[in-house]
């Protein structure tokens, strides 16, 4: 005896691979946006810290690589000289309030920040006009 196969299985197979085909790509898509928003997020309360306990001298950036650890990049002037052990703390104490569960589960990168030299009056565009 041959037994025919269920004809209701194909549909729900096609339907089901349908909803992981469209699916997929729209839980990524907001996987992707929610880990932005996050360091979005994270910067600004990082920045707002430091600019209300020592200033608006430095603006770090703060990204989450796939794998790995939380990353803040602040790029520091070599002079004057900054006050580099308070914001370390800073940074420390923002994300301690933040990640509760994990705190001290980030990296910080300090990279030197080069001086541009100053420009005169005109600018950079004066133009110099022979006679």
């Amino acid at each position: 005896m041959d037994r025919c196969p269920d004809p209701s299985g194909g549909p729900a197979i096609v339907t089901l691979y349908l909803f992981l085909w469209i699916g997929t790509p729209i839980l990524l898509l907001d996987w992707f946006r929610s880990r932005r928003q996050e360091a979005i997020q994270r910067q600004i309360a990082l920045t707002d810290a430091i600019d209300a306990q020592v200033g608006a001298i430095v603006s770090p950036v703060v990204t989450k690589p796939l794998w790995g650890p939380w990353r803040v990049r602040i790029a520091m002037p070599l002079t004057p000289p900054l006050p580099v052990g308070r914001i370390l703390a800073i940074a420390h104490e923002v994300f301690s309030d933040i990640d509760r569960v994990n705190p001290g589960h980030y990296q910080i990168v300090l990279t030197p920040k080069e001086r541009r030299p100053r420009e005169g009056r005109m600018g950079r565009c004066a133009l110099h006009v022979q006679r």
